[in-house]
């Protein structure tokens, strides 16, 4: 038989893959400026300089910049095609904080620009996501910038034990700690630490991966790489490193994300089971070998002290009276909420139904905060966020889905007993990771008789508008250091005695800034009852942001002043009983014994009820018997 030979039937071979979605075309690269950007924004998590009040503005400004830089970038040069379902949750947020504003007392109306505008730039960062095309790059850019912050961060540990700090005229560089036994690098909260070491290991867990399977990096196959093997190590370093960091932070709640990322990055990805097994099992494995260590050795160098596993056995110290106690404002203001920010404030009514109700100005718990600040209705914006995580319960995740949904989940967890998306360089990483999760996208299509050159010149005018943005931002942030508010003393130095009314220096008026400055105001004021609406007014704004015994003793001596004894009386328990240490109530005693002898018409009868009420309740106001 005669050979034939072999002729390809070119017309019935399928057709090749789409040029986005070929091997050797990898998708279009649209996310440079916006994936450098953001890790700029991750990277200014190192900056030491924290304000306790404010939220953080001005290590929240370097991120927000960084951000609106990179939107910038990206809605110049791209067209919008499709919108997450998530953008909804944070744009619905925005405006029911702005309504509220107009339904409910809150003590400071144009301070809420900050957070609505935080919630706006947070909602541009999710559209932008969902019309990323090469998820990987994105993600290579984002934890690349992690992994640079958190080695720096772990070294600022290393001199935090060895007690070494770096400031440089004036301005600290790196700090030390508050805490011995707690090293927090420059993040100024340990739990804060944790979080940004979990989205680091979270990066490692993607990039080993990606290093030790058929990954691209930047378009190059990581397996022909020359120095591959160098890359892969330092891969694994960087994860030896970033366990015991996050050891060395003692964070409960860092060890169970750590633990989360790990079980839901591998479990939802589209691998054999046994694999699943064996990538989490070796995982958890190799995690806890150096978590469990660097923990058992920390607690051998600090005297007393508990080690990151010990500390599991601890309680929740006071957090689950302050959950309650959200519960509690949630009961009696269902639909709107006390208000955005009026948790301090609102908690002074609640302070008689704890043994030790603390000050503090949220409850650790993301689901009680939004009930009793901003009520149902600020949880059901919510719920499009709850639904994407409801749609992502699969195991058909790509590795850049699967990466994004076990961030989410974490931080989640985190909300849970922290406050860290109240913070808005967390949230922009949150949203953007939320709008990564392998999703149904909704297209936005524009009118037939409106064309391509509306949507450009729509874009224009949103990257003009992001312009004006960095102009106001950097109005505000040469403010707050003309004004010195990262110098937290003046907003706590008593200089009431040194002032008259005469000459106390005048309130200045900043738009935004008020809590700012009727918080060193309240510090200057003489307290007396000249003038005695405005300054009624004054410390019922200030405890809004400070719950102070001082704040409150002095705003019952204006009701006082008033005549309404009834209500002065109420802030007068509130201040006994929201300090620890009971004999506190002792010194309220004799403040307040001495102010009936010299007024006895205003403060005679409000001291008698004060004595009545300590003499009934004995233990809970520290009252010993004579």
């Amino acid at each position: 038989m005669p050979h034939t030979p072999h002729t390809p039937h070119t017309d019935t071979l399928p057709p090749p893959p789409p040029l986005a979605q070929s091997a050797t075309h990898p998708p279009q690269d649209n996310s440079r400026w916006l994936g450098w950007c953001m890790g700029m924004a991750i990277l200014g998590y190192l900056l030491p300089w924290h304000s306790p009040i404010g939220r953080d503005f001005l290590v929240n400004s370097w991120s927000v910049a960084w951000i609106v830089l990179g939107l910038m970038a990206f809605w110049w040069t791209h067209r919008l095609r499709h919108v997450g379902l998530s953008v909804v949750t944070w744009l619905g947020l925005a405006g029911w904080i702005g309504v509220q504003s107009l339904i409910v007392d809150i003590r400071y109306p144009h301070a809420l620009m900050f957070p609505i505008g935080g919630l706006l730039i947070v909602a541009l960062v999710a559209t932008a996501a969902s019309n990323v095309t090469d998820k990987a790059r994105l993600l290579t850019r984002v934890f690349g910038a992690a992994f640079v912050m958190a080695v720096l961060t772990f070294a600022i540990q290393i001199m935090q034990i060895l007690q070494y700090q770096i400031a440089w005229q004036g301005w600290i560089i790196a700090r030390s700690t508050a805490n011995p036994t707690r090293f927090d690098g420059n993040f100024g909260q340990a739990n804060h630490t944790a979080y940004a070491f979990v989205l680091a290991l979270c990066g490692v867990l993607y990039l080993l991966q990606q290093a030790f399977g058929d990954g691209q990096l930047f378009g190059k196959r990581v397996a022909t790489w020359r120095y591959r093997q160098v890359y892969r190590v330092g891969l694994m370093l960087g994860f030896v490193a970033f366990s015991i960091g996050l050891a060395l932070t003692q964070s409960r709640a860092g060890l169970g994300m750590a633990v989360i990322v790990a079980v839901v990055f591998f479990a939802v990805q589209p691998l054999a089971w046994r694999r699943k097994a064996a990538l989490v099992g070796g995982t958890l494995a190799a995690f806890l070998l150096y978590y469990v260590a660097a923990s058992w050795l920390s607690s051998l160098g600090q005297a007393n002290a508990l080690g990151a596993v010990s500390r599991l056995a601890g309680g929740q110290g006071n957090r689950a009276a302050m959950h309650a106690r959200g519960l509690m404002m949630f009961a009696e203001h269902p639909i709107t909420g006390v208000g955005w920010n009026n948790y301090m404030g609102a908690s002074i009514d609640y302070a008689q139904a704890f043994a030790w109700p603390e000050i503090a100005d949220h409850t650790h718990n993301f689901v009680s905060m939004l009930l009793a600040e901003l009520g149902v209705i600020g949880l059901a914006w919510c719920l499009p966020i709850a639904w994407v995580l409801l749609r992502a319960l699969h195991t058909r995740h790509s590795r850049e889905s699967a990466a994004a949904l076990a961030f989410v989940w974490a931080s989640i967890l985190y909300a849970s007993v922290e406050y860290p998306l109240w913070y808005v360089r967390y949230l922009a990483v949150f949203a953007l990771f939320v709008a990564l999760i392998d999703q149904r996208q909704y297209a936005l299509r524009l009118p037939a008789n409106v064309g391509i050159s509306a949507g450009a010149i729509g874009r224009r005018g949103l990257v003009c508008a992001l312009a004006a943005v960095l102009g106001v931002l950097g109005y505000y942030v040469q403010t707050f250091l003309a004004r010195n508010y990262l110098d937290y003393s003046q907003f706590v130095r008593h200089e009431n005695h040194k002032f008259t009314d005469q000459s106390v220096p005048p309130y200045r008026q900043i738009w935004g800034f008020e809590p700012y400055e009727e918080r060193i105001f309240a510090m200057r004021v003489p307290v007396n009852a000249v003038n005695i609406a405005d300054k009624t007014r004054l410390f019922y704004n200030v405890m809004g942001l400070d719950s102070s015994q001082f704040n409150m003793l002095a705003y019952a001596q204006m009701l006082a002043y008033q005549g309404d004894t009834t209500s002065a009386l109420r802030y007068v328990q509130a201040a006994c009983v929201m300090v620890r240490d009971r004999k506190n109530c002792d010194n309220i005693d004799i403040d307040l014994g001495n102010l009936a002898q010299q007024n006895p018409a205003v403060f005679g009868a409000l001291y008698q009820d004060f004595v009545a009420w300590r003499k009934a309740n004995p233990a809970k106001t520290g009252l010993t018997p004579r």
